[in-house]
């Protein structure tokens, strides 16, 4: 019995996606599998209303539901080769809205036919469901008011000039086929249409959150390469071109508060010693302690960088007196001196700091570190270990 209902659920899938294109959306595919399901559904209770109203005499009334079927069949087809869904949309709603009241009218009135015109609200529920235009909805619905209305003026009419003589039991089982049937296509118009609208519900939320993920780990990147871009791999001190942006702004805030920067050029004495003897592993250690002792001796708003090789560069700003920078320059050669130790081995380096003064020596960050580079080579040349202020 579950391989049956398996079966069977499967031949109305693949039935429902019949005129289903490749660019098609998600919402247009859970419109178009609802109304194509639609001639699959009605036309078992058609075709067993035909057989009872033709056994029963009422050849014409048994023709209608025939003709339907065979309709729905070859658009069904049409719409297999062609995709071109909004001539059987409409041709199917055409139909459903218009044959029931036939039905009805052959049959004798509202009583006499057992509600068979309930089939005609088909076409402004599925209207209004899948259709995207309201004006399409209102439509389909005052065509429907118009039939029924008009129904209701003709059925005295319709009753004394009716031919049908159903039982009362065969009313009965129309009547049940009517409503049970009609009722229940609606609900399954509506459950599949839910059901879809769910699913895709479903999917939107993954899609969100996907996105959502896919955003955060953009940001994460951009993070990641902003700061690739910014600081040094080995000692995760800003680089060159991200330290001269720092020291732009930092010279303007000099220029609200009337104060000097300094801009300490600094170059390790014994570093490449470390780094031939040692080797690089040693030697990225040793720039690593540098890093740490350097900013351990600044303040906070002051910028410590690895500018390239052995070399770094400091900025120091709101300088009131020359003495204080003097004063830095000694503790940071102090600090640097202090020993290290690599895998047992000891390992000691210098640093020769040359100094320039914003705006002294000059406004432009440039030429301030060229300035700076020039008063620490003349440290290099007259011993190292020691620092010179630009004169």
């Amino acid at each position: 019995m579950k391989n049956i209902k398996t079966y069977m659920l499967s031949i109305l899938h693949n039935l429902s996606y019949i005129g289903i294109k490749d660019t098609d959306s998600e919402h247009l595919i859970a419109k178009k599998t609802a109304l194509t399901l639609i001639p699959f559904y009605v036309s078992l209770p058609a075709i067993s209303l035909s057989i009872l109203y033709f056994y029963f005499g009422n050849i014409q009334a048994s023709l209608v539901p025939s003709i339907y079927v065979l309709i729905s069949l070859f658009s069904a087809l049409y719409l297999y080769k062609t995709k071109n869904f909004f001539l059987f949309e409409s041709v199917q709603l055409a139909m459903i809205l218009l044959l029931p009241f036939v039905v009805m009218w052959l049959l004798g009135g509202f009583a006499a036919s057992s509600f068979v015109f309930i089939w005609a609200f088909y076409a402004p529920v599925a209207a209004a469901m899948y259709s995207e235009k309201i004006k399409v909805e209102v439509l389909w619905f005052s065509a429907f008011i118009i039939l029924l209305f008009v129904s209701t003026l003709i059925d005295i009419n319709l009753i004394e000039n009716s031919q049908n003589n159903f039982p009362i039991l065969i009313l009965d089982i129309f009547f049940f086929l009517n409503i049970g049937g009609g009722l229940g296509g609606i609900y399954f118009l509506l459950s599949h249409f839910i059901n879809n609208i769910k699913k895709i519900s479903k999917e939107l939320k993954r899609d969100r959150e996907s996105l959502y993920n896919l955003t955060n780990n953009l940001q994460s990147m951009n993070k990641e390469l902003e700061h690739l871009a910014n600081y040094d791999l080995v000692t995760d001190l800003p680089n060159r071109l991200f330290f001269i942006d720092i020291v732009q702004s930092t010279f303007k805030r000099a220029d609200l508060t009337k104060k000097k920067v300094a801009i300490m050029f600094l170059d390790l004495d014994g570093f490449k010693a470390i780094n031939d003897t040692l080797g690089h592993e040693a030697g990225d250690m040793i720039l690593k302690v540098v890093g740490i002792r350097l900013s351990s001796v600044v303040r906070a708003s002051d910028t410590v960088a690895r500018i390239g090789g052995d070399e770094f560069a400091i900025s120091l700003g709101d300088i009131s007196d020359i003495k204080d920078v003097k004063q830095i320059a000694k503790t940071i050669i102090k600090e640097v001196n202090e020993l290290c130790h690599y895998k047992g081995e000891e390992c000691q380096v210098g640093v020769s700091v040359g100094i320039s003064l914003y705006p002294d020596h000059g406004e432009d960050i440039n030429v301030l570190m060229k300035k700076a580079d020039e008063a620490m080579y003349e440290i290099k040349k007259t011993g190292k270990n020691h620092y010179a202020i630009f004169s």
